[in-house]
C-alpha cells in the first residue's frame, strides 16, 4: 500500500495527544512468568461485570475438541469447545471474562521497535513528568506499580484497537520519514475523513496496522502506556450443566476467523493445542455477574424457545444439558422446549447428534435447523414465519419464555423483525402494536438476549 497516496496536499492535523508519563527502570531483572499483570494492580482495578466473591484466577485448561472444521468454501469458521477447570458456582446461562494476552510476535516486534529488547524484562515504573502541564493527570489502574516493559505489552495494553484521530496525529511526531508523517498527520484532519472512513472503519486498519504500515514511527514506552486502552477481558458463555462434574468444570465454545482472528481466541487456540494432560496449559478467568439469561432447577416446569445462530447455541446446549439431568435427579415433570438454530452448512451445527438424541427422547419437542448455503428456509426469522401460528400460541403461554442468543448488530434484530411479522399474522396487529407488545413481553421477563458483538 502507497500511503503517499493518502496524502492531501492541504490539510490540518488534528490536536495531538501529549505525553504526561515517563518509564522509570531499575537495576534488576524480573524473572518472565506466566502470571497475569493486571492482576498484580490490587483492588484499585475492578474487572467489567465481576462477580463480587470472586477474583480472577488462573485455571486449567482439562481438554480441547473441534466442533466444526473451517471449510474457505462455505466461509465456516473453526469452532473449538474448551473444558476448563472450575472453582466456583454457576448455572447454565452464566458467562465468564478470559483475560486475553497479545500475540507473542507482536509483542516482540514492537519491543524491538521501541528499542527495548535488551530492557524488556527488567523492572520499571510509571510516574508523571516533573511540571506535567495536565492538571488531572493520572498513572493507568491496569499497569502494575513494579512491572516490565514486556509485561506491559503484553498484558495491559490493547494493541488491536481502531485509532482515533488524535492518535494518529500524536504519532506522527514519533517518525522522521516525511512520507509517514505527512500520510499519519493527515489521516488525522478532517479533510482526510474519507480516506480515514475507507482505510480505518470500512478496511479495518487497527493502531498495529498502522505501525506496520509507519516503519519509521517510534512511540515511547511511555505514551503508549498513557493512551493505548486496556486491555480488556472477553465475555464467553458458559455450555455446560454443574451437575455433569459437581460445579468442578465447565466448558465454553469459541470461532477462530481464518483472517485477523481475534486477540482471546488466539490466545485461547495456541494454549489448547499446547495444553496437555500432563501438561496443562492455565487461562484466567472469573465469573461475570448473573442476569435473568439462564436455566436453573426453577426453571424445570416452565416452557422455552430457544433462538440460536452459530455459536449462539452454546448456552442452551448447557440449557438442555441441565434440564436432562435435573429430569433424572429429582424425576420430575418438565416444561417442552422449542429450539430454533441457523448455520451456514449441516456440518456447522454445533453437537447436531446430540440435539437430534434429545429430540428423539422429547427433551426438545420441536427442533428446527437452516443453512444459510442451502435451501430455504435458510434464515431462522423464516422458521418462525414459517411455524407462526404455533409459534405465538406457545410463546403466549404463561409459563413460556423466549431466548434469543446471537449478534445484536444484525442477526439479533432480524430474528426480532421475524417475530414481529408473527404477532402481526397470528393476533392481527399492526406493525406498531407487534413492536410494542414485544418490548412488553421484555419487560415481563419473557423475551430474553444475550447478544454478542
Amino acid at each position: 500500500m502507497d500511503i503517499g497516496a493518502y496524502i492531501l496536499t492541504e490539510y490540518i492535523p488534528a490536536k495531538p495527544l501529549v505525553g504526561n508519563l515517563e518509564v522509570c527502570f531499575a537495576a534488576g531483572e524480573q524473572t518472565p512468568t506466566e502470571a497475569f499483570a493486571q492482576l498484580k494492580c490490587g483492588d484499585v482495578l475492578k474487572f467489567p461485570f465481576a462477580r463480587l466473591d470472586f477474583q480472577p484466577r488462573s485455571v486449567e485448561i482439562k481438554e480441547s475438541k473441534v466442533l466444526v472444521a473451517a471449510d474457505k468454501a462455505t466461509e465456516t469458521k473453526r469452532v473449538v469447545e474448551l473444558t476448563l477447570e472450575s472453582t466456583f458456582d454457576y448455572q447454565p446461562g452464566d458467562t465468564i471474562g478470559i483475560l486475553p494476552t497479545n500475540n507473542q510476535e507482536q509483542v516482540e516486534s514492537l519491543l524491538h521497535r521501541l528499542e527495548l529488547l535488551d530492557q524488556a524484562d527488567t523492572t520499571c515504573h510509571l510516574k508523571i513528568v516533573l511540571h506535567c502541564a495536565k492538571k488531572n493527570a493520572k498513572l493507568p489502574a491496569h499497569i502494575p506499580a513494579t512491572t516490565t516493559p514486556r509485561e506491559i505489552l503484553t498484558h495491559c495494553l490493547s494493541l488491536n484497537f481502531v485509532p482515533q484521530k488524535q492518535l494518529l496525529s500524536a504519532l506522527s511526531q514519533f517518525t522522521n520519514d516525511d512520507k509517514e508523517r505527512g500520510f499519519l498527520s493527515c489521516l488525522s484532519s478532517k479533510q482526510a475523513t474519507e480516506h480515514y472512513q475507507s482505510l480505518i472503519l470500512e478496511k479495518g486498519l487497527l493502531f498495529i496496522d498502522v505501525l506496520e504500515l509507519c516503519v519509521n514511527c517510534r512511540p515511547s514506552l511511555a505514551f503508549l502506556a498513557e493512551h493505548l486502552p486496556r486491555l480488556l477481558p472477553r465475555p464467553y458463555s458458559i455450555a455446560s450443566s454443574p451437575l455433569e462434574d459437581g460445579n468442578r468444570k465447565l466448558r465454553v465454545i469459541y470461532s477462530l476467523l481464518s483472517h485477523r482472528p481475534g486477540v482471546t481466541t488466539s490466545m485461547l487456540e495456541a494454549a489448547a493445542q499446547q495444553s496437555s494432560p500432563e501438561h496443562p496449559k492455565k487461562v484466567v478467568i472469573y465469573p461475570r455477574i448473573s442476569n435473568l439469561f439462564r436455566y436453573t432447577e426453577h426453571d424445570l416446569g416452565s416452557n422455552q424457545i430457544l433462538i440460536a445462530v452459530g455459536t449462539g447455541l452454546a448456552p442452551f446446549l448447557g440449557f438442555l444439558a441441565h434440564k436432562e439431568l435435573l429430569k433424572q435427579q429429582l424425576q420430575k415433570e418438565s416444561g417442552h422446549s422449542w429450539l430454533y438454530i441457523g448455520a451456514k452448512t449441516p456440518e456447522a451445527i454445533l453437537k447436531r447428534e446430540k440435539l437430534v438424541a434429545w429430540q428423539q427422547c422429547s427433551l426438545l419437542e420441536r427442533l428446527r435447523m437452516c443453512y444459510s448455503r442451502g435451501e430455504s428456509p435458510i434464515y431462522v426469522q423464516q422458521m418462525l414465519e414459517e411455524d407462526c401460528e404455533d409459534l405465538v400460541k406457545f410463546l403466549m403461554k404463561p409459563e413460556t419464555v423466549l431466548y434469543i442468543c446471537a449478534d445484536g448488530a444484525k442477526i439479533s434484530q432480524s430474528i426480532a423483525s421475524g417475530l414481529g411479522r408473527c404477532l402481526q399474522k397470528a393476533m392481527h396487529l399492526s406493525e406498531e402494536e407487534a413492536s410494542q407488545l414485544l418490548k412488553e413481553l421484555k419487560t415481563q421477563g419473557k423475551y430474553r438476549e444475550d447478544v454478542w458483538l
